[in-house]
């Protein structure tokens, strides 16, 4: 990589960070099974290695209109601490209507869809969480064969599932890991006092630009 590829490169990613894009995912679907999560609540960790603040949500899944109504058209979110292997307190929860268009994969014969949706802004500390979703209000517990997609064995805990009545401590382990990124942006300056500006990543990129075209030109 030239040093000027490598420098926009680093611009890429510091404009990125500044506008809330992913920063967090689990995977890709890999076409092979899901997890139902209309009867059940379904949950996955994340571990962020620094101060994040979470804006988004994306994540795939596929159902089937010929046996049930499939998607509700809203998801009920929560975000809960790491709880020692399992979703602990919840810190942050809602009811979203995500954008959904077609997905990445069609398994099991199923309607594959990929769904986003906003986050008000959710600030976290470095440290494991659990990101749980569930199709339509937790009110609603009938099985309606929407599936949240699976992807490929990582290095995180499988996925956990609460089965209806929901609310009480005990999680199941799925034993598979579920598709989804998240989106985000560090904390500002005045957050953490460490992290600088985005516009001074911009200033410092943009010095080093007009060193490396001087140096070229010479």
């Amino acid at each position: 990589m030239t040093p000027i590829s490598r420098l926009f490169a680093i611009l890429s990613l510091a404009s990125a960070a500044a506008a809330g894009a992913p920063f967090y995912m689990n995977g890709l679907p890999n076409m092979d099974s899901g997890n139902e999560m209309t009867s059940r609540i379904q949950a996955e960790d994340f571990t962020l290695n620094e101060a994040m603040t979470l804006t988004g949500v994306r994540f795939w899944a596929f159902y089937y209109t010929d046996l049930a109504a499939g998607y509700l058209g809203t998801v009920e979110w929560t975000i809960h601490e790491g709880g020692g292997g399992q979703p602990g307190t919840a810190l942050f929860f809602g009811l979203a209507t995500p954008t959904v268009s077609s997905g990445a994969s069609n398994c099991c014969d199923g309607i594959p869809a990929l769904l986003e949706f906003a986050l008000p802004d959710v600030p976290l500390a470095s440290g494991t969480y659990w990101l749980a979703l569930h199709n339509g209000p937790v009110t609603g517990t009938g099985d309606e064969n929407f599936y949240w997609q699976t992807t490929a064995a990582n290095a995180t805990a499988s996925g956990l599932e609460q089965a209806t009545p929901f609310g009480s401590s005990s999680w199941t382990n799925t034993n598979l890991e579920h598709a989804f990124e998240l989106d985000g942006a560090a904390p500002s300056a005045s957050a953490i006092g460490e992290i600088p500006e985005p516009g001074t990543f911009y200033l410092a990129g943009f010095a080093v630009l007009a060193l490396v075209l001087r140096r070229l030109h010479c």
